[in-house]
C-alpha cells in the first residue's frame, strides 16, 4: 500500500508503499479478529459494470497489535440464495483498531427482479490459506437497482454515486441581472450576498443598504427588473470559463441557471415562461453554451446546474406565501416598486394556475432532460412537488447507464449535504461546504478588493480541509455583467490548480481516515491502496507523526508533487510515532509567486534601475511601484526598499509584467495592499536591471 505526505507549499510529500514491492510483503501475525460493521445494500453500483450492486459497509481491525496486510489476502463476499458476488472485496492494509470501507459488487440471481427485499450475509476471511479466519454479518436491503417512486422512503433509498465521492473540487458560477448593479456593500458586518439585490432594495432597514445604495445611483423609477438591458452577456465566452475551470483543477462545474430573482439563464416552453434571457436582453442560453462546451472540450468535468426553487415576486407564488427562514414574508410577494409603492410588471411571467406544477416542476425536468445534466443543485426548498420529477429522473437516467445525484435542498431527502460560509467539521454523510472567493458574496461584489478574495493557499486548505472530513468544496466565481471573470478571481484560481493538478493524487478519490481527520497542521485520507498525509505550511525535519500510520517495516517512502515528486524519503518508527527524514528541496518546495495585476487606472512607467541610483531614488513621491529585479539585484537592494517604505511609497504590487522574470518579494507587507481608492490615476514604476 502507498502511504502519502502531501506538502501544502507547491510541492507534495508522499509516504508510500511501491505497489510493486506489495508482493514480496511477508506477513506477520495476521489480525486475530476482524469485525464487519452494518452492511448496506446501497443504490449505485460499480462504475463501468453491468449494474453491479455496491454493498457497502466498514470492517474494523479489532487486533490492538496486529496490522492487516496485503500478504493476508483479505477478501470479502455475500452470500444469497437472491445474490451472487461479482466483485469481491479486498483491502490491502489495515492497522490495529482501525477501519476501512469495503465494497463488494453483486447481482440478482435469475429470476429475482430488481428492487425486491432480501437477506444475504457478508463473509470475510483472511489469513494463511491453509488455515483462513473467517467473520460474517447478516443484513437485508433492496436487492438490484429498482424503480425510484415519489415516496420519501423511496427517495432516501438513494445514495449519491461513487464519482461524486471521487471528484471532490467543484465550481460554483453565480452569475444574472445581479452582476449588473454588482453591490453588496464591502466585506465587513453591513456587506450581504450581491445576488440578493433584487431583495435587499425593497428593504429601507436592511444593513447592507441597497434600498438607499440602488436610489442614488439609479433613481426611484429604476426598477430591478430594467438591468436586463444591461445585462449583456457581451463578452461571455464559454470556452474560456471551462478553460479556467480546468486550469483551476476542479472536476465539476454548477452554474446557476435561475435564482431567486426568477430570471433564468436556459430555455423551457413559452406557455411555462418568458422570464429568461432567451427572451429578452442578450436573447442567449447561456447555460446551454457552457454546458455544450463543458460536454464537448472538457468531458473529464462533471456537469451541474443550481436551481432555485421559489421566486420573490412571482403573482403565482403568492399563495405560498412562506417565512421559514426569515421574520416577515416575501416569498411571492407581489412585485411593487420599494420607494413609490406601485406595483409593477413581473417581465416575462405567463398566467398559470400553479406555479408548483407549472412552473417549479417544468423548469427542472428542462434540465433533467434537454440539458444532460449529471447533478441538480436546488436551493431554499420551500413548497414543491420535486419528488414528483425527481424519482422519473434517476430511473431515466439509470435506464441510460448514468449515475446522478442531488442536494438536500430540493424538498426531498438528498443525497448529500450543503453547509455555506460555514465551518468545516467531519461528518460521516456525505457533505458539500461551499462558499465564495469573495468575503461574504457569491455574485460579484464590485466593493471587494483584490486582496480580500480567498487567496490560492487559502483554496488549497480549504479543499483539502473538506477532502478529510467526508467532503466536497464547492467555490464559487462571480463573473461581471458583461460576463467577463474577475482579473483577480482567475488568478487566485489558477494559483489554486497550479498545486492541485500537480497534487491531485493525494485529493481525488479519496476517503476520509476513520482513525483521524486533523490534527493541527496534519490532514489524512485513503485510497484502496493508498494512504495519504497532508501537511498545511512548511514541514520541518525530521518530521515526527504521532497517529497510528499504518505504515509497516519495508515500505518506501516517497514524495509527490511538484519537484521533488518521487523522492525516496528516510522513515522510522520512534515508539509510538512515525518519523519522517525531509530533504531540502522538499521542505522547501516549489513556492509559487502570488499572481496579481495592478488596477486598469495605473499609468505604467518603466524606469531603468542603475547601480549609481537606489530603489528609494527611484521611486520616491511616486504613488506605487513594483519591482522585476532579480534576487541578487534584489538582496543588494533590500536596506533602499525599507528606506522607500520610509520615504512613504505607497504600496507595492506585483505585476504579471516580465511574469518569467519576476522574483519574490517575501513577505512585504504592502505587497497588495493598493493606494486609497479616492486616487483617480496611480502612476506605477516598474524598476528593472540589466541583470533580467
Amino acid at each position: 500500500m502507498h502511504i502519502r505526505f502531501l506538502s501544502h507549499l507547491g510541492t507534495g510529500l508522499c509516504l508510500g508503499t511501491a505497489s510493486h514491492k506489495l508482493a514480496n510483503e511477508v506477513s506477520a501475525t495476521s489480525p486475530a479478529s476482524i469485525v464487519i460493521g452494518n452492511p448496506v445494500l446501497t443504490s449505485k453500483w460499480l462504475e463501468g459494470s453491468d449494474y453491479e450492486q455496491v454493498v457497502e459497509f466498514f470492517i474494523t481491525n479489532s487486533d490492538a497489535n496486529n496490522p492487516l496486510t496485503w500478504a493476508d489476502q483479505l477478501q470479502v463476499t455475500v452470500e444469497s440464495s437472491s445474490l451472487e458476488t461479482t466483485t469481491p472485496g479486498t483491502l490491502l492494509r489495515l492497522g490495529p483498531n482501525q477501519s476501512a470501507v469495503v465494497q463488494v459488487g453483486v447481482k440478482n440471481k435469475a429470476g429475482v427482479k430488481a428492487g425486491t427485499q432480501c437477506g444475504a450475509t457478508a463473509v470475510l476471511t483472511w489469513g494463511p490459506k491453509e488455515n483462513p479466519k473467517k467473520s460474517s454479518k447478516d443484513f437485508s436491503g433492496q436487492c438490484g437497482i429498482g424503480d425510484y417512486d415519489a415516496s420519501a422512503s423511496s427517495l432516501e433509498h438513494h445514495w449519491n454515486p461513487d464519482w461524486f465521492h471521487e471528484i471532490k473540487y467543484g465550481i460554483f458560477i453565480h452569475w444574472g441581472l445581479y452582476s449588473v448593479p454588482a453591490f453588496g456593500n464591502r466585506p465587513g458586518p453591513n456587506q450581504d450576498y450581491a445576488e440578493w439585490y433584487g431583495y435587499r432594495m425593497t428593504q429601507p432597514d436592511f444593513p447592507s443598504q441597497t434600498y438607499q445604495y440602488h436610489r442614488a445611483t439609479y433613481g426611484e423609477n429604476f426598477n430591478y427588473d430594467d438591468f436586463v438591458s444591461n445585462f449583456t452577456g457581451a463578452s461571455f465566452d464559454a470556452e474560456d470559463w471551462m478553460n479556467l475551470v480546468a486550469d483551476a483543477g476542479a472536476q465539476y462545474v454548477v452554474p446557476v441557471t435561475k435564482h431567486h430573482d426568477g430570471w433564468a439563464l436556459f430555455d423551457f416552453p413559452e406557455s411555462v415562461s418568458k422570464r429568461s434571457t432567451v427572451h429578452y436582453g442578450p436573447k442567449r442560453d447561456f447555460v446551454k453554451e457552457l454546458l455544450d462546451v463543458a460536454k464537448a472540450k472538457h468531458p473529464e468535468i462533471r456537469r451541474g446546474t443550481y436551481f432555485s426553487m421559489p421566486e420573490w415576486f412571482n403573482p403565482a407564488y403568492a399563495k405560498y406565501y412562506w417565512d421559514q427562514h426569515y421574520k416577515e414574508i416575501y416569498w411571492g410577494r407581489p412585485p411593487t416598486n420599494p420607494y413609490t409603492n406601485k406595483s409593477i410588471e413581473y417581465t416575462g411571467y405567463v398566467e398559470v394556475n400553479d406555479f408548483i406544477n407549472d412552473i417549479q416542476n417544468p423548469q427542472m425536468e428542462a434540465l433533467f432532460y434537454d440539458y444532460d445534466i449529471e447533478m441538480l443543485w436546488c436551493d431554499i426548498g420551500g413548497p414543491n412537488k420535486a419528488p414528483d420529477v425527481l424519482a422519473p429522473w434517476l430511473n431515466w437516467a439509470r435506464d441510460q447507464g448514468r449515475q446522478v445525484t442531488f442536494n438536500d435542498r430540493c424538498g426531498a431527502a438528498g443525497d448529500y449535504s450543503t453547509p455555506e460560509y460555514a465551518g468545516i467539521s467531519f461528518n460521516p454523510r456525505k457533505f458539500e461546504s461551499n462558499r465564495g472567493l469573495d468575503p461574504f458574496s457569491y455574485g460579484y461584489n464590485y466593493l471587494t478588493t483584490d486582496d480580500e478574495y480567498l487567496s490560492g493557499e487559502e483554496i488549497v486548505k480549504t479543499l483539502v480541509d473538506n477532502v478529510v472530513n467526508n467532503g466536497n468544496f464547492l467555490l464559487n466565481m462571480g463573473p461581471k455583467g458583461d460576463g467577463t471573470i474577475p482579473k483577480q478571481q482567475q488568478l487566485n484560481l489558477l494559483d489554486a490548480g497550479e498545486w492541485i493538478k500537480s497534487h491531485g493524487e493525494g485529493i481525488f478519490g479519496t476517503r476520509y481516515w476513520p482513525t483521524a481527520q486533523t490534527s493541527g497542521s496534519l490532514r489524512f485520507a485513503m485510497k484502496p491502496d493508498a494512504f495519504y498525509i497532508h501537511h498545511v505550511g512548511q514541514p520541518s525535519s525530521p518530521l515526527v507523526i504521532s497517529q497510528p500510520v499504518p505504515w509497516v517495516e519495508g515500505d518506501e517512502v516517497t514524495a509527490v508533487g511538484g519537484s521533488a515528486h518521487g523522492t525516496v524519503l528516510q522513515v522510522a518508527r520512534n515508539g509510538g510515532s512515525f518519523s519522517v527524514q525531509l530533504p531540502d528541496n522538499v521542505v522547501q518546495g516549489d513556492k509559487q509567486e502570488p499572481k496579481m495585476t495592478f488596477p486598469e487606472d495605473v499609468v505604467v512607467e518603466r524606469v531603468d534601475l542603475s547601480s549609481n541610483r537606489t530603489l528609494v531614488e527611484a521611486v520616491k513621491g511616486q504613488d506605487a511601484v513594483v519591482s522585476t529585479v532579480s534576487d541578487e539585484a534584489f538582496a543588494a537592494q533590500k536596506l533602499s526598499i525599507d528606506a522607500a517604505i520610509s520615504a512613504q511609497v505607497k504600496c507595492f504590487i506585483p505585476s504579471e509584467i516580465d511574469v518569467d522574470t519576476r522574483k519574490a518579494w517575501g513577505n512585504l507587507a504592502f505587497i497588495g495592499k493598493c493606494v486609497a481608492p479616492s486616487l483617480t490615476k496611480r502612476k506605477l514604476r516598474i524598476l528593472t536591471t540589466a541583470l533580467l
